[in-house]
């Protein structure tokens, strides 16, 4: 795989990955809808990076190959997905899923509804109501021990 650590976003131009990098960061649970709502610092300790360089990234600035890596182990985004969508890979560096090994792609950046994702994996008629609500409810940083006063163990069984 080519590394292109030398590549520069010289336009001064928002580049394409970045609307799609702050969705998925927000969707993890990073507030970044200013510089003082604490998600920048929060993504900067979950990786490991300084808070400059993650400021620089969601500035949209070029990064390392490096910086990229520590943000996807750091935050859990897959690294090919990071690097392809970033331009310092190509899709025809990895060897991606398609569609024959059961997983879905969805490239609209559109934030799938719980009931929409029961159906794409094949949940039972009868289970959806309980796997939307668990969906939900991790969504929202709910527990997952079954201690929740609105269902907990008697859900499971």
């Amino acid at each position: 795989m080519r590394r292109r650590d030398d590549d520069h976003e010289t336009t001064g131009e928002r580049p394409d990955w970045l609307p799609w990098l702050t969705g998925v960061l927000t969707d993890k649970g990073y507030d970044l809808s200013s510089g003082r709502s604490g998600g920048r610092a929060q993504l900067a300790r979950d990786t490991g990076l300084s808070q400059g360089i993650v400021t620089r990234l969601m500035a949209g600035e070029a990064v390392s190959y490096e910086t990229l890596l520590a943000v996807s182990r750091g935050a859990g985004i897959p690294i090919a997905e990071l690097l392809i969508r970033t331009g310092k890979a190509s899709t025809d560096d990895f060897e991606l899923p398609g569609p024959e090994s059961g997983h879905i792609e969805v490239s609209s950046g559109k934030r799938l509804t719980p009931e929409e994702v029961a159906e794409a994996a094949g949940v039972p008629e009868g289970d959806r109501p309980w796997f939307t609500t668990m969906v939900r409810r991790m969504r929202r940083g709910g527990t997952s021990d079954g201690s929740s006063s609105t269902g907990g163990a008697a859900a499971e069984g």
